[in-house]
């Protein structure tokens, strides 16, 4: 089960995408429908990881794959993607807790 919030994270890309909860995960199509790579990966607050397969060209069910994150792997891709947002002193962002961090992500958006 997954704790929200969540971050789908690209294979190829630094870019994440910030998912708040299970009805926006459930309401759009562009999330829970898209095309995802065999190495992209839903990475949820508890620093959980999980594969984003599709079956049948219906709705994705993120499946746990028995990775977890540490909060300074997270703190990382946090960083790359404020990075590539254009953010200034990207070395300086903090978070004591996963969920922070993923909140970052979600207040980049924001600016």
């Amino acid at each position: 089960m997954v704790i929200w919030p969540a971050l789908i994270k690209h294979s190829d890309d630094p870019e994440l995408i910030y998912v708040s909860d299970q009805t926006e995960w459930e309401s759009d199509v562009d999330l829970n429908r898209h095309e995802y790579d065999g190495a992209d990966y839903l990475l949820d607050a508890s620093g959980k990881t999980y594969t984003l397969e599709g079956k049948d060209n219906s709705s994705i069910n993120p499946e746990p794959n028995g990775d977890s994150m540490s909060l300074q792997e997270i703190l990382g891709l946090v960083k790359a993607h404020a990075a590539q947002q254009g953010s200034c002193c990207v070395a300086k962002l903090y978070a004591p807790s996963i969920v922070e961090a993923l909140k970052i992500v979600e207040s980049l958006k924001e600016t």
